[in-house]
């Protein structure tokens, strides 16, 4: 799928629940990215947890952008601002890719999710967002920036300290006008993760800063998972991500 706002190129991954053929019903959705990992994931997770513990629901994954090295990819997708000297791990050349996830987040608005509409059966009422460090740190952009495009979010460790934690920069901006944060947020992040990078701290800070707010029609649940480190984290807080949005009972 060539997305018009950047000029790359990314596939879509589509998983119907068992029950699509069968039905005529309307069914959540949920966006994945990180898709070498989060798509199979969260496929898994939905074949074992989908209509027994939490709704069925539409899986979505977009690729990394095809013929670029996947960190460049992630890079320039997921961060919100142009900060190169970062030492996160990544090579010089991601690096300089920085800052562009207005172009991605507006692909996702203006393309992908009008494409599900049309294409599939899906639920615009309830539609999730699931993205993990980088991922996350995106997720944490859409929320300040355009929280409309979805009900609920499953974030996982955010890479909050990116750029001098820019996204507490945002969160204040967003904070001057609006009053008003309609979305039901789910963070995460593992008791392991504090080494590198203070993304334990961190995240704990944006919750004090988020709670502070008092937004009308937001609710934040905020989790440390214990003897999760960054690369162990994500399957657990994926099943409890779940459990808090897409619960049968809600």
């Amino acid at each position: 799928m060539h997305a018009n706002s950047n000029n790359k190129d990314y596939e879509l991954y589509i998983q119907l629940p068992k029950s699509y053929k069968d039905t005529k019903a309307h069914y959540p959705f949920i966006i994945v990215n990180d898709t070498s990992f989060a798509f199979p994931i969260t496929n898994g997770a939905m074949a074992l947890m989908g209509g027994a513990v939490v709704k069925e629901a539409i899986v979505v994954g977009i690729s990394y952008s095809k013929g670029d090295d996947r960190m460049v990819s992630r890079t320039r997708d997921y961060t919100p601002t142009f900060s190169p000297v970062d030492k996160n791990g990544n090579s010089s050349t991601a690096r300089m890719a920085s800052g562009h996830a207005k172009e991605y987040v507006d692909f996702i608005e203006r393309q992908v999710i009008p494409l599900l509409k049309e294409k599939y059966r899906i639920d615009p009422k309830k539609s999730v967002f699931v993205g993990h460090s980088y991922g996350g740190l995106l997720g944490t952009y859409i929320l300040f920036k355009k929280p409309h495009l979805f009900t609920d979010y499953i974030i996982g460790s955010p890479s909050l300290w990116y750029d001098n934690r820019v996204m507490f920069t945002l969160e204040k901006a967003f904070s001057k006008v609006h009053s008003r944060l309609p979305a039901n947020v789910t963070m995460f992040v593992g008791s392991l993760e504090n080494d590198y990078y203070p993304m334990v701290t961190d995240l704990l800070a944006m919750e004090k800063q988020l709670r502070s707010r008092n937004y009308e029609g937001f609710s934040l649940r905020v989790e440390v998972l214990q003897g999760e480190n960054h690369h162990s984290v994500f399957p657990g807080l994926l099943s409890k991500g779940l459990m808090a949005t897409l619960s049968l009972e809600k």
